[in-house]
């Protein structure tokens, strides 16, 4: 989270931060989806079965027409990191990824599709 911090400090006047949480990521740039939304990350549909494990026993196939896999990248208004980083102070050396982030900040993620 200290990263977080020093971007926000580094860049005063930025309205939106651009986080690509993966190197290498094949997603296009901020290029304005998502506008309206304070957090909005890029994510595809999962095509993979899943399947739901209950000690060690197949309970049930997961329906997969509402999973995705977010794989970035993240795009937050300077309020939602702001906001995200008081509400979550004392707390953040455990909080290890941007979803786990923002669900320790109670933000709301609006997931873009990408094919």
């Amino acid at each position: 989270m200290a990263r977080l911090r020093e971007a926000i400090a580094a860049v005063p006047s930025a309205g939106r931060y651009v986080i690509h949480a993966e190197q290498g990521s094949p997603f296009p740039s901020w290029g304005g989806s998502g506008r309206g939304s304070s957090v909005t990350a890029y994510g595809r549909p999962v095509s993979d079965t899943c399947k739901e494990v209950v000690d060690g026993l197949v309970r049930r196939t997961v329906p997969r027409d509402s999973l995705v896999t977010i794989t970035g990248p993240w795009v937050f208004t300077r309020e939602a990191l702001t906001d995200g980083l008081r509400r979550i102070e004392g707390r953040d050396r455990d909080v290890t990824g941007l979803l786990e982030f923002s669900e320790s900040a109670g933000l709301k993620v609006r997931v873009v599709l990408s094919a």
